[in-house]
């Protein structure tokens, strides 16, 4: 619901969803919704539960969420198999800021030694999890350098915008640091 903020589920939705019991569940949404991190909505005969973008805690979990057991390790997961040959890659846009809307796709910035088609492949198995469609930018290690060294505006934002760590880390500048850190998500 966090990473879908502008949809809401029935419990039996969500109990099919997560593989839990839907009597167990209702109570601890209906504990959720007492506290504000859900809205909780009657239509007919049917309640609806979706996540309270008011509730002064919901970009925090919605962060934590992305960068833990939500959409990083669905997209590290997926790009394992090019880690090798990634010396970056990064969740940058509306998704890193947390802003995102029912339209939005994951944009993905992957540096290192890897094709287009490559990147494609192995993250077109994650389109489902997330939900979203997923924006590859791929840039080799030298088009990348050049681009940074040649003030590129685009680059640029990215870097100096929000984002979300899958592969790789960066120095005290905000910049990419040469060797990816394994777990840096």
């Amino acid at each position: 619901m966090l990473l879908h903020p502008e949809q809401s589920y029935h419990v039996r939705e969500i109990a099919r969803l997560t593989g839990t019991s839907a009597g167990t569940l209702h109570r601890e949404l209906a504990r959720l919704a007492q506290a504000g991190v859900l809205t909780r909505e009657e239509i007919g005969n049917q309640v609806r539960y979706g996540a309270n973008r008011r509730c002064p805690i919901y970009p925090e979990l919605a962060g934590i969420l992305r960068k833990t057991s939500g959409l990083a390790d669905v997209l590290t997961e997926a790009l394992s198999t090019l880690r090798e040959r990634l010396t970056l890659a990064l969740v940058f846009g509306s998704v890193a800021r947390g802003d995102e809307g029912p339209g939005s796709d994951v944009d993905v910035l992957l540096v290192g030694d890897i094709g287009f088609a490559e990147v494609v492949r192995a993250l077109h198995e994650a389109q489902p999890s997330i939900g979203r469609e997923i924006n590859p930018v791929v840039l080799s290690s030298a088009e990348f350098d050049d681009k940074l060294k040649g003030g590129d505006t685009f680059l640029a934002a990215i870097l100096s915008g929000k984002k979300i760590l899958l592969i790789g880390n960066e120095d005290e500048s905000g910049k990419p640091a040469g060797n990816p850190a394994p777990g840096s998500a």
